[in-house]
């Protein structure tokens, strides 16, 4: 397990007049990360988050706080020590930050290299972490010759070479194209389960964290602001950053042409519609829920935003929808008892209709 405790990092920053000031770039920051887990980290630019995954292998030594991988404090390693310690630590980069002067298969070798293995071991690994990685045929090729994803996939197998415990992203798959990215983030999953590897993923893409992620945690401004299970976090987010970044991948919002429409959160009169927002997990996401409200109660349902997702390979689903009609308070009722999410918007007028 890895344990970040009461973290912070303090930067020292000139300000107008010449004084110095203190810039935290970390406050307060606490987390734990199972073992064989992925973890995402989420945030805007600037928000901490590279400077967080650099203080998990003291690349960024933390001014106050401890830093626990199993339990090893790595707060309390300098030297020697420290080095031995991060052989178990794999890290990538949004910029591969590949060696231009050796082909992939010299690159992978490096960090092999600097830990004297001999060179029939070092042959050895390389070619199983290539063919791992799917590069096994490029192992002649030089950075240049490479494309994005060919040069992650060389960046992975580095970072693999020394079989370790832990592997850090930052950024990772930033600088590739859509398809690119998919693959790269598959290959992340399935070196997740084959390797019992724990992975933290720092991004600025939810659909990232959705895709492969098993928790994530949101920072803004140094802090952690929210945290959870990634089911937990996208179908009922708390924070309004979280709620922005949710509603990027997977937009609930009433369209603009609802926008000026006078929403009341009390009823006004028996015969008012209401609006309510469904969340659907699972497999009910795929269930004709609003066949069954039509058919079973005196109710007219109409359908303003609806969208299907998926998170971690689950069905994930939300709808918005209007529910007029005698039956509206049984069919609201029944909606209650369903294995869903219901959220009442408000309330509108019978004698207004929305039509999309």
């Amino acid at each position: 397990m890895i344990r970040i405790e009461n973290v912070s990092k303090i930067y020292k920053v000139k300000e107008r007049g010449g004084d110095e000031g203190d810039f935290y770039a970390l406050k307060d920051v606490s987390l734990s990360v199972e073992d064989g887990s992925i973890y995402g980290v989420i945030g805007r630019s600037g928000a901490g988050k590279s400077t967080l995954i650099r203080c998990v292998n003291l690349l960024e030594r933390p001014t106050s706080g401890r830093v626990f991988i199993d339990d090893t404090d790595m707060t309390l390693l300098d030297g020697q020590a420290l080095r031995a310690a991060r052989r178990k630590i794999g890290m990538i980069f949004q910029s591969f930050n590949l060696l231009s002067n050796r082909t992939a298969y010299r690159n992978i070798a490096f960090p092999l290299e600097l830990n004297k293995r001999s060179k029939k071991d070092i042959d050895a690994r390389v070619r199983e972490i290539a063919a791992l990685v799917g590069i096994d045929d490029k192992l002649d090729h030089y950075p240049s010759q490479l494309s994005g994803g060919q040069k992650q996939r060389v960046g992975i197998a580095r970072a693999l070479a020394n079989s370790p415990d832990v592997l850090l992203s930052d950024e990772a798959t930033s600088a590739l194209d859509p398809q690119t990215t998919k693959s790269v983030l598959a290959l992340l999953r399935d070196i997740n389960k084959k390797l019992g590897l724990t992975i933290i993923l720092i991004t600025h893409e939810m659909n990232v964290i959705k895709e492969i992620c098993d928790s994530v945690a949101v920072i803004e401004a140094g802090e952690i602001v929210e945290e959870g299970a990634v089911m937990n976090v996208f179908t009922n987010p708390q924070k309004s950053i979280t709620k922005e970044l949710v509603a990027s991948v997977m937009n609930t919002e009433l369209p603009d042409s609802f926008a000026n429409l006078n929403f009341t959160q009390e009823r006004s009169s028996e015969s008012a519609d209401v609006l309510l927002q469904l969340s659907f997990f699972g497999d009910i996401a795929a269930e004709p829920a609003m066949e069954r409200l039509i058919r079973a109660f005196d109710v007219s349902v109409n359908i303003l935003v609806a969208h299907i997702d998926h998170i971690r390979n689950m069905p994930y689903g939300t709808t918005i929808i209007q529910i007029s009609g005698d039956g509206r308070d049984e069919a609201l009722e029944s909606l209650l008892n369903m294995r869903l999410k219901v959220e009442v918007i408000g309330y509108v007028s019978r004698s207004f209709r929305i039509t999309g």
